[in-house]
């Protein structure tokens, strides 16, 4: 494992050079005209403001994981999973080879052991876990969720930064059932982070997180869904036209959220209109469409940078629907600046946005600018080199490209890159894609399997952080 900076082994190619400039990326239009954030002016930027701690040859392969990066005061953690990231599964988690169930629970070994190095890397950049401010988990089996509160408690004590948990299909590993990404800040007189718990705000005593935390010009708020009288139907169950005269539960259910989450940022001293990033999931493709018709009449006059994918659970067996988000406080020093780049319209749900030191794509889907997939005409005639999600994470680097110049930065300084693939088996052509384009760069990324994407045939959907302090 070694530490070194972001422009290591950048010469394969020119990262700016094989952006495509066609098209122009933009919010879905609300019902209404308004008026847009002012356009980001690109200023001009260092060559690379992030570093990064790697594998070089994760679990002995060819793919160089930074699985943590350092930016600014910021400290990112990149889909940390019960595995060595040398050795790779170990007894440690797996259990004795005879008898693995001998012992704690596996899921709390797993726990257990993610907790124990993030803790360790955390220090070992100068900061820990009650410094973190925001925690991203996805899980493949509710009990997994139980057993990792259990360890989350046990490592951070009173303390738990905001938080969300969704069940899905797969993590990166086989035999991984929980992934964590986590980001913290590094002390200092200007990054102070102040728990927030506005009254009457609902949160599980087994997960003890804080619904928001403030930090210098930010608050993260954790994953926040629906009201519980809202995810069922509140329509009397008689009457011939019962189904018709209710609204679809996907509408209800996401003005319900979006109505807990405004009474949290209120109390956090922000509003929907300070909203920078969002990490969506829904139950369902099918739903897509009006949970965003619903969204864009709330954000359409200051869209965040928004990433939508499907999710298999949440913590109610009722909800479909959950929103975690990353704003600036009201009258915060750095300025909401939308990024307009050249990226096909429907390749994603919203612009880019820049708020002072960061850039935050949104979801970034495999468009071209003919309103296609890309991969589908020749990828299934070469699964052997995994083409199409090769092609598809290609075009999908493209896009986080010309973001990237349009905001004034590059891929130098990506922090983090989620992504999400239908199915782990097209991984390795995401990461022929990345070496093709970026040579032995360390790929900060965090992957896991959900359902089926929304554009038909996509494969993988990708979300960049950039730094650009």
């Amino acid at each position: 494992m070694t530490d070194r900076e972001n422009s290591s082994g950048l010469v394969r190619r020119s990262f700016l050079g094989g952006a495509t400039l066609a098209g122009v990326a933009s919010a879905i239009a609300p019902r209404v005209a308004v008026a847009q954030a002012p356009i980001v002016v690109p200023p001009p930027m260092p060559s690379t403001a992030v570093t990064a701690r790697t594998a070089e040859r994760l679990a002995g392969a060819a793919v160089n994981y930074a699985y943590a990066t350092k930016a600014g005061p910021f400290v990112f953690l990149n889909g940390h999973e019960g595995y060595d990231f040398e050795a790779g599964v170990i007894p440690t988690v797996a259990g004795a080879p005879g008898f693995p169930a001998y012992g704690r629970p596996g899921y709390r070994r797993e726990a257990d052991f993610i907790f124990e190095r993030m803790g360790q890397i955390l220090k070992s950049f100068g900061t820990d876990f009650s410094h973190a401010v925001r925690l991203d988990q996805y899980y493949t089996d509710a009990d997994a969720v139980r057993a990792y509160h259990l360890a989350r408690f046990a490592a951070l004590g009173r303390y738990v930064p905001p938080s969300t948990s969704i069940i899905t299909d797969r993590c990166f590993g086989a035999k991984s059932t929980i992934t964590t990404s986590m980001v913290a800040v590094v002390p200092g007189p200007q990054w102070e982070v102040r728990p927030i718990y506005p009254e009457g705000a609902r949160v599980s005593p087994t997960s003890g997180y804080a619904p928001a935390v403030a930090v210098n010009d930010f608050i993260f708020a954790a994953g926040t869904g629906p009201e519980e009288k809202d995810m069922i139907d509140p329509n009397p169950p008689q009457g011939p036209h019962r189904r018709w005269g209710s609204q679809l539960p996907i509408r209800r259910q996401t003005e319900s959220t979006l109505q807990r989450l405004e009474r949290i940022l209120k109390a956090s001293g922000t509003s929907l209109a300070n909203c920078l990033k969002a990490q969506v999931h829904v139950a369902g493709d099918e739903n897509f469409p009006d949970f965003l018709d619903v969204w864009n009449e709330h954000f359409g006059a200051s869209p965040a940078a928004l990433a939508v994918t499907p999710a298999k659970g949440f913590a109610s067996v009722e909800m479909i629907v959950e929103v975690t988000c990353i704003m600036l406080k009201d009258g915060a020093t750095r300025k909401k600046e939308i990024v307009r780049a050249d990226i096909p319209q429907m390749a994603s749900y919203s612009p880019a946005v820049r708020a002072g030191e960061f850039v935050f794509s949104p979801g970034l889907l495999p468009i071209q600018h003919d309103g296609t997939v890309a991969g589908l005409a020749q990828g299934d005639n070469f699964d052997g080199l995994c083409l199409k999600s090769q092609l598809q994470a290609n075009v999908i680097y493209d896009h986080a490209e010309a973001i990237a110049k349009a905001a004034g930065t590059s891929m130098r300084n990506v922090a983090r890159i989620d992504y999400w693939v239908s199915d782990i088996r097209e991984f390795p052509g995401v990461a022929m894609a990345w070496s093709w384009r970026y040579g032995q760069a360390p790929h900060p990324f965090a992957c896991v399997v959900t359902p089926k994407l929304p554009a038909p045939g996509a494969t993988v959907m990708a979300a960049f952080w950039f730094y650009a302090g």
